[in-house]
């Protein structure tokens, strides 16, 4: 067998570990970030994770209300810091890796609760609100 295709073998199957991973321990795989184009993508998104702090309790009160990342359902800066961090994921998951390194941070990023359960439960929320609209309506 080619070393290359028993090197994409064995990539995958790092992957398919690292994406099964829980959240922790992905986040524990993805402490060093590196200086390629992922890692510096990942270091920019923990920054604005950290930015986001700022409205954590807006946010927590956001997600009470739904289970959408709270950020979602903020206005104003607080959703455009969010909205540029799930950018920054997307950007990640796009990405093509280099190095294992980068392989687990895409984990890390497929397995961040904005990207794993933020589009799906935006969409719930979305169509709940349309159908309350339109059941109010009919009366």
């Amino acid at each position: 067998m080619p070393s290359n295709i028993t090197r994409r073998r064995a990539l995958m199957a790092g992957a398919a570990v690292a994406a099964a991973a829980s959240p922790a321990a992905a986040a524990g795989l993805a402490a060093g970030t590196g200086d390629t184009a992922i890692g510096k993508l990942w270091a920019q998104a923990e920054s604005l994770r950290g930015k986001l702090d700022a409205w954590s309790a807006e946010i927590a009160a956001a997600e009470r209300q739904g289970g959408i990342p709270g950020w979602m359902r903020l206005s104003g800066e607080a959703n455009a810091v969010g909205e540029a961090r799930y950018q920054t994921l997307v950007q990640i998951l796009k990405a093509t890796p280099k190095s294992a390194a980068d392989l687990r941070l895409m984990a890390s990023a497929a397995q961040d609760r904005d990207i794993a359960d933020g589009p799906r439960l935006w969409a719930v929320a979305q169509t709940r609100e349309a159908l309350d609209g339109f059941a109010s309506r009919l009366g």
